[in-house]
């Protein structure tokens, strides 16, 4: 029995020497290596994750209800809604524009996106894949004609391949055994205009956009409903649990609201003036009176005329000969120095403004030859006609320096806000010292959504 004891008291001291060895070889191997990785943590987290999370990236599909430009400005139903939701939530949805409903199926499954603004067929297969935000409006089919179809001998109905509902008569309605043809070529606007032309004899499109485009069309009017009406939803991303519960909570509250009914009268009424009055001028053709001009010079200096365009919009809304500060002058506010520099002058006029304001948007461009995707080598010079060329070379330095990417716009418009802090405006790597640089952040931003908008409403690039 004493033997027991003796050996079980052995193994005890045993235990407990490993025991208190393995502890302090522990405890003075392993805090020294996460001491060591938290040394090389010196940007403050709180920047970087605030910048991540209070972005909320939006796709929307262009059509003539929810997303259109009227005198340079995007405007639309959806348009409002999302931002609206940016001011509800207190976070910042950025909104890109897609013409093609392939792309945004791509995109879709990809998870690109945190909401996608789209209809999509609610009893077909892929809704269950994805959530859904809960109802922000409602629509329904109708069937469109011309005014003197109804004697044609051509009974075809025609639908854009995009719109994605399930289509039904009336038992008595005399369109009932009409063949029904999907259009893979065409949008619901362009099978508009062959209504309006007599091409075809009839189409189906979702209420909304019938009743957004018929003062565009005089010769095209609505005859029925073609179908029940259907939820509209936004498409979100299923792992963005809290998110999505945000943007629930702030639409089930917001149709509550005055302005909720006022946007629903302002683009889907019949008596809607936006509509009425906005649409009766006919200005899609073109954003503003200086198109030509814009075109003439973006085309010697090899730039999309309509990113040309979203900078003179930012900075005068097209209307010359304004002042700001600093002497900045004329449809793209040129500085004296900058307009010395290219040889214009306040006489000169708006051409001479516009022809030295793309020279100098060149000038940037070339300053950023190592960003090789366009949009994003756009994102920068947008933000340096803003804020000048050695902000932005010094927010990449500290892009650089700190192993991010400085030929990605998310990265360098962190560091870019940055220079605002003592500790990075006083870094080694950076020349030009301090700068509040969220306007210049914010300004490209609205620049390049701008830009979007324009390019999916003004498709011909010349």
């Amino acid at each position: 029995m004493k033997r027991v004891f003796v050996a079980f008291l052995i193994i005890f001291f045993l235990t407990l020497l490993f025991g208190s060895s393995f502890f302090f070889l522990t405890e003075l191997q392993f805090p020294f290596h996460k001491r060591k990785q938290e040394l090389r943590v010196t940007i403050p987290q709180t920047d970087i994750i605030d910048e991540d999370m209070d972005n909320v990236r939006a796709l929307l599909l262009f059509n003539a209800s929810d997303y259109f430009v009227y005198r340079g400005v995007p405007i639309g139903f959806q348009y409002e809604m999302l931002k609206e939701l940016q001011k509800g939530i207190g976070r910042n949805v950025e909104i890109k524009v897609e013409t093609n409903v392939s792309n945004i199926l791509k995109d879709l499954f990809e998870n690109n996106y945190d909401i996608i603004v789209m209809d999509i067929n609610h009893s077909g297969f892929l809704l269950p894949m994805f959530a859904t935000s809960i109802p922000h409006s409602y629509s329904y089919p109708v069937l469109v004609s011309g005014m003197k179809t109804d004697s044609a001998e051509e009974k075809s109905i025609w639908v854009s391949k995009d719109f994605r509902t399930i289509l039904f008569f009336k038992d008595e309605s005399p369109y009932c055994d009409y063949p029904v043809q999907i259009s893979y070529g065409l949008s619901t606007e362009e099978l508009f205009e062959k209504v309006d032309a007599g091409e075809i004899s009839y189409m189906i499109c979702d209420y909304n956009q019938a009743i957004t485009l018929m003062p565009f069309y005089s010769n095209v009017r609505i005859l029925e409903k073609a179908g029940a009406q259907f939820d509209r939803r936004w498409i979100l991303k299923k792992k963005n649990v809290q998110l999505n519960e945000d943007i629930n909570h702030w639409l089930m509250d917001f149709k509550k609201t005055p302005k909720y009914r006022r946007f629903i009268r302002k683009y889907f009424s019949q008596e809607s003036s936006i509509i009425n009055a906005s649409f009766a001028n006919k200005q899609q053709g073109s954003i503003s009176k200086y198109d030509g001009i814009i075109k003439k010079y973006a085309q010697k200096y090899n730039f999309d005329w309509r990113f040309v365009a979203s900078i003179i919009f930012q900075e005068t809304k097209f209307i010359p000969e304004l002042t700001g500060k600093g002497g900045s002058y004329g449809l793209l506010q040129l500085m004296p120095i900058t307009m010395e520099y290219y040889g214009v002058s306040v006489a000169d006029g708006e051409e001479a403004n516009i022809r030295a304001g793309i020279q100098h948007l060149n000038l940037i461009r070339n300053s950023f030859d190592e960003i090789e995707n366009e949009d994003e080598k756009l994102y920068f010079v947008a933000a340096a006609y803003n804020a000048g060329r050695g902000h932005l070379f010094d927010a990449q330095r500290l892009c650089a320096k700190y192993e991010d990417d400085f030929t990605k716009w998310k990265d360098v418009a962190k560091y870019l806000k940055l220079k605002s802090h003592r500790q990075y405006a006083t870094d080694s790597v950076v020349k030009s010292g301090y700068y509040p640089g969220i306007y210049a952040v914010r300004y490209s931003q609205q620049v390049m959504e701008r830009y979007f908008a324009y390019k999916a409403a003004y498709p011909n690039s010349k």
